[in-house]
């Protein structure tokens, strides 16, 4: 374990603290000890199921990370806190924020990325972002983070923003206003064709959304979502998402998660018939929906278990006194009935110093920028 330390001696107007915060840069970290002082952080934080210590646990006991972990302390105070991978390619330094920036390896997928950072300490998270110009690489992957970090990033190197997407999201208090009907809330087609769903999924039974209540009992939901998943991608001629890594990752998550109440594990039913499952993260008063399985071969006519399953499961929530259901990135058709409003996040690369793939991307990032003055 090796570590190091530099200084910002920078206040941003108003605030009222010390202007002397300190980085501290370790890697091989005791994972013990980081797992302590990240959930210590945590509570006083506002971050997102995906810079949680379920999350990032997870990402280490999986071997998805060579970490190197940046800390921001005030006083011997952590106040910031995120863990990158890292790596050699050829002559280059690489890092990645909470991902391996490998195809195969982020199966997980992460979302509203970036660091925590103590509610307290505001000023922080700027010093954390500019940390990343201080530590010798190349290359930083930095994906799902929020657009408001682009500027700074641009002041350290090229900036090659490879995608950007909305996260739709469903405020949940207006649905307790309905009762816990969304449907009131939503465009007069998308209410028709919902209600009808329902309506026919009732046919065979009442409707049911039941939780995990434990890892062996979420196991078995994930098991069967997983095959529901499949089946349904390989409709439409692709693998979907449940690789074998995935899968082991999200039990090690479930079984971390489904005991504090962190990770949900939901199964619809009609009377005794699957509808299908929703695998979903909370993280203070926001659930996202992250991953599904749907029983699209024994669906009757007019159902849409995809739609039912949703619906339900925003009721459930809005009931349980949650604030925000997050759809997660893209701009699905479904999502967008649903939501009434959404959040970007980017997915891009910091191209910094003179190394081979610096240039490569810094080329990269001209051509697109050419194009996008082409297409005014």
């Amino acid at each position: 374990m090796t570590r190091g330390t530099f200084d910002f001696k920078r206040s941003p107007s108003g605030s009222d603290h010390d202007p002397a915060l300190t980085v501290v840069v370790e890697d091989d970290p005791d994972i013990a000890a980081l797992g302590e002082e990240w959930q210590a952080l945590e509570a006083r934080a506002d971050g997102s199921f995906f810079t949680s210590w379920t999350w990032i646990a997870a990402l280490l006991a999986n071997g998805l990370v060579h970490p190197l972990v940046v800390r921001v302390e005030a006083a011997g105070r952590l106040v910031a806190i995120g863990i990158f991978h890292r790596r050699a390619r050829g002559f280059s330094r690489s890092l990645s924020l909470t991902s391996v920036d490998d195809p195969e390896y982020d199966a997980p997928y992460v979302e509203h990325n970036g660091p925590l950072v103590d509610r307290d300490y505001p000023e922080a998270s700027g010093i954390w972002w500019q940390a990343i110009g201080r530590l010798g690489a190349s290359v930083v992957y930095l994906p799902g983070i929020a657009p408001e970090a682009l500027p700074g990033l641009r002041r350290l190197g090229t900036v090659l923003v490879e995608r950007q997407q909305p996260a739709p999201r469903r405020s949940l208090a207006p649905v307790r206003a309905c009762g816990g009907d969304v449907t009131a809330l939503m465009s007069p087609n998308s209410r028709r064709q919902i209600r009808r769903a329902i309506r026919a999924c009732e046919q065979s039974g009442p409707l049911t959304l039941d939780r995990a209540t434990t890892p062996d009992d979420a196991r078995l939901a994930f098991a069967r979502m997983a095959d529901l998943h499949r089946a349904g991608w390989r409709r439409r001629g692709q693998a979907g998402a449940m690789s074998p890594l995935f899968c082991r990752f999200h039990l090690d998550v479930l079984a971390r998660g489904v005991a504090a109440g962190t990770a949900d594990l939901l199964t619809v039913r009609a009377g005794d018939r699957l509808i299908g499952h929703l695998y979903n993260f909370r993280y203070g008063r926001t659930v996202s929906a992250y991953q599904s399985g749907f029983a699209y071969d024994t669906a009757l006519p007019h159902e849409k278990p995809g739609l039912v399953c949703h619906a339900l499961a925003i009721r459930h929530y809005a009931e349980q006194g949650l604030e925000i259901y997050d759809f997660l990135a893209g701009a699905a058709r479904y999502k967008t009935s649903f939501a009434d409003h959404a959040r970007d996040l980017v997915w891009l690369r910091l191209a910094m110093g003179h190394a081979p793939l610096a240039l490569m991307i810094r080329a990269r990032a001209r051509v697109a920028a050419y194009r996008d003055r082409r297409d005014i």
